[in-house]
């Protein structure tokens, strides 16, 4: 199987699990995301971005999640090619609590850049939910052959 078709066969039951939704197990021993910002690879791709713990391979601290196929906000959860994640406070909480260390009274959006590169941030939940819904079309016309 080729790297491409094995990435195909990972993000097809990812999105698989993720129409069923996780299940209390799947989010018990899932991962914590915490100070997560959504970013988008060059490709189009969605990913998550935060500090993560209790990963099962990749020690505790920041990552870049592998791609994103669902997300629950309402319900703090996150599908990925590979995982489920606990969605912890989102960047912003982390942004808030740098101002007011600085005695700002709110942070404005975008007030804390980190460069990823070949990521770009996305901070509009809206335009997630809508790259998400591209994205997995795209992923589903690569699947039947289209264009």
């Amino acid at each position: 199987m080729t790297n491409k078709a094995f990435w195909a066969q990972k993000l097809r039951s990812a999105i698989k699990a993720a129409d069923s939704g996780p299940s209390e197990n799947d989010l018990a021993g899932a991962p914590i995301l915490n100070y997560w910002r959504p970013h988008v690879t060059r490709h189009g791709a969605p990913i998550l971005w935060g500090m993560a713990s209790g990963h099962p391979r990749l020690a505790e601290g920041w990552i870049t999640t592998s791609q994103l196929v669902a997300i629950d906000v309402d319900r703090a959860w996150a599908r990925t090619a590979s995982r489920w994640y606990v969605l912890a406070q989102p960047f912003s909480a982390y942004e808030a609590k740098i101002a007011k260390g600085l005695g700002m009274e709110e942070a404005p959006s975008g007030f804390v850049q980190v460069d990823l590169p070949g990521y770009r941030p996305l901070d509009d939940v809206s335009l997630l939910g809508q790259l998400l819904m591209a994205w997995r079309d795209r992923i589903r016309q690569d699947d039947t052959g289209g264009d």
